[in-house]
């Protein structure tokens, strides 16, 4: 081998050696600057205005979704590192409450979204899914919270929540839909409900 190819062979060892050094310290450089979070985040920083909520208030509903965003993370956090046990799932009430301030503050997306976390880890949750027909209510997507009472009362049974047929209800009656509306807050009054707008509606 000649000299020149040696000498080639050399440099060209060196400079791959510093490209994976450089390489491997930017990589950890990087690591070391960000945080390695287990839950979504999110960033309310540049929520400055909410319409109908005094500045005072949004920086308190900032700070409760923090607290609960930080809550939330923690928890998650512990499930994973300790083997994801059934016992140590996250508290549904912190995405329940992280999801209330979300939308006090106007986000209604990630207030669902957050709601819908709650069943990566639990296959069922009432507050979740009224939580959840709620949100659409707001949004207008009468049929879509529908769906959500609809589960809660196939899952846990119209004995213990019969109230929702009156959300359903009025839902249809949003929708302007009256056979609906007839059929579940029939439903809702054999439980004992009682509505005189529903029923001055029907009668129209």
């Amino acid at each position: 081998m000649t000299k020149n190819r040696k000498i080639f062979i050399l440099t060209v060892i060196i400079i791959a050696i510093l490209a994976i050094g450089t390489w491997l310290l930017f990589s950890l450089k990087r690591k070391i600057g960000q945080k390695e979070f287990y839950s979504k985040q999110y960033n309310v920083d540049s929520i400055e205005n909410v319409e109908g909520i005094a500045p005072e208030m949004i920086r308190q509903y900032k700070e409760k979704f923090l607290e609960y965003q930080n809550k939330l993370e923690e928890s998650v956090k512990n499930y994973e590192q300790g083997g994801k046990k059934v016992e140590e799932r996250p508290n549904p009430d912190f995405f329940v409450e992280k999801a209330r301030y979300a939308q006090y503050l106007g986000q209604t997306d990630w207030a669902i979204e957050i709601l819908n976390e709650i069943f990566k880890y639990y296959d069922n949750s009432s507050v979740g899914w009224n939580n959840l027909a709620k949100l659409y209510e707001m949004k207008g997507d009468y049929n879509k919270a529908n769906e959500y009472y609809f589960k809660i009362i196939d899952t846990f049974g119209e004995q213990v929540f019969w109230n929702s047929y009156y959300y359903i209800a009025q839902n249809y009656r949003a929708m302007d839909n009256k056979e609906k509306v007839k059929e579940y807050y029939d439903k809702y009054k054999s439980f004992g409900g009682f509505d005189g707008e529903t029923e001055e509606y029907l009668t129209k």
